[in-house]
């Protein structure tokens, strides 16, 4: 019995060297216990995908390259840098954050909380596999999906299968999804892409370890009210982020649940020895509330959304680009082709014109005395009369193009009313001065959007009441928008509060501004707030920010049905197919600290296909920098004037606009025209193809039909393939 038990046992060593042998004679070059430990569930002409059934890990094998992309880094037990519940995230497909009856937040990992516990069922399905992670001892179970398919690999959370065993005590907050896939280890060269503002990115083994990046995608929830705010950054409002590593690299993309995610992503150094980016889902929004139980005795906790959100599943697809195409260029231009392939995006119609864009402030509602007695008076800033005659004063200067935004030129001014009609403010000159000065626009070739708010407002009407109709906070009442002081962050209650429409009443609001209007005399409409801000109602009836995102869309199409042209301002992903025009498309990111470089990602997808402008040049100090961003970006320039009573915005909600009185700008307008616009006609309705970034402050740029554009942002003269580039400054090459 004894001689044929090592027999046997010898037999199974000699049949395992072999396999050995032939796994690297074959295609592909895997360990011993690789070949052992992953089982091949799905492949295409394209990719391949294996999973360890009893840990979950899994990989997807490029076959264009032989790259190999794991969900979790291979060596993660021989980490020299990692320890405790780092270590244990780096074996982990899911990371969870949740809630216990003291309202604290708890963390739990897959790895030890289900897969260690037996917890972790396979099962294969069409085009790859389910994992379910039960957590025994929180009670909950997650099912994910991962299938591949053409190019990607389609990861969904099962949002509506989740079960949450023993609610009473432990409640789901979020869901970390898969935060180390593909992770490039310190011997990797490579980068992270982030869309902060106009994008990043983050060099592998930085030295910044200490550092991390966490970004809301679509920025804040409006409807949680902070005491206190922060510094204000750019927000990330493409739903994507990438990995270059060595010669490879993957685009993941949120397709559905962008507007619940949060992006993170750390370099190598403090936490472990990987640089890693991943998606963090939000199951419950949460908001802190503060209770005085005694005269100095306060006490702070946790409040939290009651449901998960009502959604069948959150996904995310990773892309998976050729080694010869695999930059942050090819991430963008891979984006692009989803929105085109997936949502319709389109080439706008009108390519053909470089305008400047300028935006006129009508009115606003200021308290004043009058006889003794406080007035809500409403003071213009640019009339009907002004915005004409600036007009002219800017034709003048040779600018053949021009695109006017009027933003408060409604009854009451900015922020003010609902926006139940379009009637025009009759200190602007009302209906009759909006006619006159539409049909001088008209005429003189300049194209009109008015600004009409869907979002903001202060006052309500008998129908609609503002604690009716205002999106509620967690604490039930109306949700405050409020101004920060700078110096402290803190509320500062000497501005006046704004509100935010309920999306339970958006549409509602949407079809009486159309049957209440006069719409013959304009054409285009401009969407400001609804193209930036996305937010939930907590109130009886809750709405999610998702389900947001979906309101916000079918007012678009009631608009579009209306509306010649639709101008946006700086939106999000979601509204990028509904956009005739765009304009405060950002040039900088936010610079966090982890972040070595700024990139045109934004720009990058949509060059050649929306005409965009850069934020209002008259609120930047530095000129030759803006001027050498609008280059970069490929931005169209824009001005925010007003025409009168600029001292009067001293201490109101338009105090931000400080220099934009038009007198001061018409040089300035004059000499940056004649400048750049030469150029801009050069690259009109025409792609970005490449970017590089040659040396920190040295950058090449490439238009189509092979217009190339080098850019000095450095203090001293730069030499570029023989060519001299002056300091601050760029030279234009036109290759025929």
């Amino acid at each position: 019995m004894v001689r044929g038990y090592f027999s046997k046992k010898l037999l199974l060593i000699l049949v395992a060297v072999l396999v050995g042998i032939s796994s690297v004679t074959g295609n592909f070059q895997y360990t011993l216990a690789d070949t052992n430990s992953y089982q091949l569930v799905a492949k295409n002409g394209v990719l391949e995908l294996y999973v360890n059934q009893k840990y979950g890990y899994f990989k997807v094998v490029d076959k264009r390259s032989n790259t190999v992309w794991y969900s979790n880094p291979e060596n993660w037990k021989q980490d020299a840098i990692a320890a405790g519940s780092t270590r244990m995230q780096m074996a982990s497909q899911l990371t969870v954050k949740f809630t216990d009856v003291t309202s604290t937040i708890q963390i739990a990992n897959s790895y030890v909380n289900s897969v260690l516990k037996k917890g972790l069922k396979i099962k294969k399905i069409p085009n790859g596999f389910l994992a379910t992670y039960t957590f025994k001892k929180e009670g909950f179970v997650i099912p994910v999906a991962y299938t591949i398919k053409n190019d990607y690999l389609n990861v969904d959370i099962l949002v509506k299968q989740i079960r949450e065993l023993k609610k009473g005590k432990y409640r789901l907050v979020s869901v970390m999804l898969l935060p180390f896939f593909g992770a490039g280890s310190m011997k990797d060269s490579g980068y992270i892409v982030v869309p902060d503002g106009c994008g990043a990115i983050i060099n592998f083994n930085n030295n910044k370890g200490q550092e991390t990046y966490s970004q809301r995608v679509y920025g804040n929830d409006y409807g949680i009210v902070p005491d206190f705010q922060g510094y204000v950054t750019q927000a990330a409002r493409l739903p994507i982020f990438g990995m270059k590593k060595n010669n490879s690299a993957f685009l993941a993309v949120i397709t559905k649940g962008d507007g619940k995610a949060v992006l993170n992503a750390n370099t190598s150094g403090a936490k472990s020895s990987y640089n890693n980016v991943f998606a963090e889902f939000i199951m419950r929004e949460y908001d802190m509330v503060t209770l005085k139980e005694k005269q100095w005795d306060e006490r702070t906790f946790n409040i939290f959304e009651e449901k998960l959100p009502d959604s069948d599943k959150f996904s995310i697809r990773y892309y998976f680009l050729e080694p010869n195409n695999s930059s942050y260029v090819a991430m963008a231009k891979k984006y692009r082709e989803y929105l085109i392939k997936e949502k319709g995006f389109r080439k706008a119609d009108d390519l053909h014109s470089s305008p400047v864009y300028i935006e006129f402030y009508g009115s606003m509602k200021k308290p004043k005395y009058i006889l003794g007695f406080p007035v809500n008076a409403t003071v213009p800033l640019t009339t009907f009369e002004d915005a004409q005659a600036i007009v002219k004063e800017v034709k003048k200067l040779g600018i053949s193009s021009v695109v006017v935004k009027f933003t408060g030129w409604m009854q009451n001014g900015v922020y003010y009313n609902l926006p139940l009609a379009a009637k025009p403010e009759g200190v602007l000159g009302g209906l009759r001065g909006l006619g006159n000065m539409l049909e001088y626009f008209n005429q003189a070739g300049v194209k009109t959007y008015l600004d009409v708010d869907f979002v903001r407002f202060r006052k309500g009407t008998l129908l609609y009441l503002r604690n009716k109709v205002a999106t509620k906070s967690m604490k039930k009442v109306p949700a405050e928008l409020w101004r920060y002081s700078p110096p402290i962050f803190y509320k500062d209650d000497s501005y006046p509060v704004l509100y935010l429409i309920s999306p339970r009443y958006t549409n509602e609001i949407v079809d009486k501004f159309l049957r209440n209007s006069n719409l013959k005399y304009f054409k285009n409409i401009s969407i400001s707030s609804l193209s930036t801000m996305l937010y939930s109602d907590f109130g009886t009836r809750p709405v999610n920010r998702y389900q947001t995102e979906q309101v916000f869309l079918t007012t678009l199409d009631k608009l579009k049905k209306r509306f010649s042209n639709i101008l946006l301002t700086n939106p999000n992903a979601y509204l990028l197919t509904k956009a005739s025009e765009i304009v405060d498309l950002p040039i900088y990111s936010s610079k966090f600290l982890i972040e070595d470089a700024e990139i045109p990602l934004y720009q990058l997808v949509i060059r050649g296909y929306i005409p965009y402008s850069m934020p209002a040049v008259n609120f930047y100090t530095n000129e030759w920098m803006w001027k050498l961003k609008a280059l970069e970006t490929g931005s169209y320039l824009k001005f925010t004037w007003t025409a009168r009573n600029e001292d009067e915005l001293k201490e109101t909600i338009l105090e931000n606009l400080y220099s934009s009185n038009y007198k001061m700008w018409l040089s300035d307008l004059k000499s940056a025209y004649k400048q750049l616009y030469p150029v801009l006609d050069l690259i009109k309705g025409k792609e970005i193809v490449d970017h590089q970034i040659l040396k920190k402050g040295v950058v090449r740029i490439v238009y189509e039909g092979g217009i190339e554009i080098l850019l000095n942002y450095t203090s001293k003269p730069q030499k570029v393939d023989s060519i001299q580039v002056p300091a601050q400054s760029y030279k234009v090459i036109v290759k025929r």
